[in-house]
């Protein structure tokens, strides 16, 4: 319930042309690692997530991280990029942040999860919305 309170609201901000915390120094951080992953088309990608979605996303049963590297690794060849616009970046701490972006032709919207395990932005999740039109 909670998250669907946040899109609403980070969709609303958005919407009205709001960036957020984008233009603060760690803000373009955040935008340039959302950045540089839309634009990565091969293993670089994989080493730009956490653990947690190389579990969820390419571990399979397993829940290890190792499995999930391993096969994001495999997979990274039919990997393709695009460029994006980063319109929002909200910090829910000093280690977590969220940040909001669209295709150049917006017809594909990103709500990306991020996290600072160790001094470096990864991303932890991303969900994708097509517009028709």
């Amino acid at each position: 319930m909670a998250r669907g309170r946040i899109a609403v609201l980070c969709t609303a901000l958005v919407l009205a042309g709001c960036s957020g915390e984008r233009d603060t120094s760690e803000g373009r951080k955040v935008e340039a690692v959302v950045k540089q992953f839309a634009l990565a088309h091969g293993p670089e990608a994989c080493g730009m997530m956490s653990n947690h979605a190389l579990r969820h996303v390419y571990g399979g049963l397993s829940g290890d991280p190792r499995v999930g590297l391993s096969r994001c690794l495999k997979l990274s060849r039919q990997f393709s990029s695009e460029p994006i616009e980063v319109t929002f970046v909200q910090f829910s701490g000093p280690r977590e942040a969220h940040a909001s972006a669209h295709a150049l032709d917006r017809r594909r919207y990103y709500a990306v999860g991020l996290i600072k395990p160790r001094g470096r932005w990864l991303i932890q999740s991303v969900s994708v919305k097509s517009r028709q039109g």
